[in-house]
């Protein structure tokens, strides 16, 4: 009875943990897909997220080596730099690159830009692969700091990547719609980039600032979609 009501706990605890950390990797996936040709969304979605899997299990099982990974690789600026590390400040400069160039495009968008889907096909499928990988690091060290039942973390995975391959095509087109949360989403992904860079760099800043942060802009957003449809009602 009690080994049941710890594999209980230990499930609830996880999969809060994953839903939490999982947020900001639907955000991007909605970036990245939103960018596709409409008949080619979904797909890239299912194949990002299918791949992703099957690294986020390669990790799981590999969890030692992830817990080594703190390893120091160089010295810079008197901070000790690891592979872990140099992992954060790669990708987190990355997110801000992304942003940036989001948001500038938003405003001086390309005129007359020619399409080929396929390489931007696998380019968002690779994108989508990377970023979860990179973002899901701290959820695989957490999953197996919590509990050494890797076949318990292996399901949750699994019933995550099923969950946010529908929430992702909701935020999507959510984002795909509406221009003003797709401003929100590109900033956001900008403070988690210069977040992970500071936490590359030895600075650790809780990942809740940040989602109180959102919380505001997304209710205010919320509150004008529902002044919108009663107007259109009327």
């Amino acid at each position: 009875m009690n080994f049941h009501c710890n594999s209980i706990i230990e499930f609830s605890t996880l999969f809060f943990l994953e839903m939490i950390l999982g947020i900001d990797n639907l955000i991007f996936i909605a970036l990245i897909t939103s960018k596709l040709p409409e008949s080619l969304r979904n797909k890239a979605r299912i194949c990002g997220l299918s791949a992703a899997l099957v690294m986020r299990f390669a990790m799981l099982f590999g969890a030692s080596f992830l817990l080594s990974m703190n390893e120091q690789l160089i010295t810079l600026l008197h901070v000790q730099i690891s592979y872990r590390n140099m992992f954060f400040i790669v990708g987190g400069a990355f997110l801000v690159y992304k942003s940036v160039r989001e948001i500038y495009l938003e405003i001086f968008p390309k005129q007359n830009l020619k399409i080929n889907a396929t390489p931007k096909f696998l380019l968002a499928i690779g994108q989508i692969i990377g970023i979860d990988l990179m973002l899901s690091l701290d959820s695989v060290i957490s999953a197996v700091g919590l509990t050494d039942n890797t076949l318990l973390i292996a399901i949750i995975f699994a019933i995550y990547a099923v969950i946010a391959l529908f929430l992702s095509k909701e935020v999507s087109n959510i984002v795909h719609k509406r221009s003003r949360v797709k401003t929100i989403a590109l900033l956001f992904i900008g403070a988690l980039g210069a977040l992970l860079v500071a936490e590359g760099m030895g600075y650790n800043i809780p990942h809740s600032y940040l989602y109180t942060t959102l919380l505001f802009p997304i209710v205010m957003e919320y509150i004008d979609y529902w002044k919108e449809k009663r107007t259109l009602l009327k």
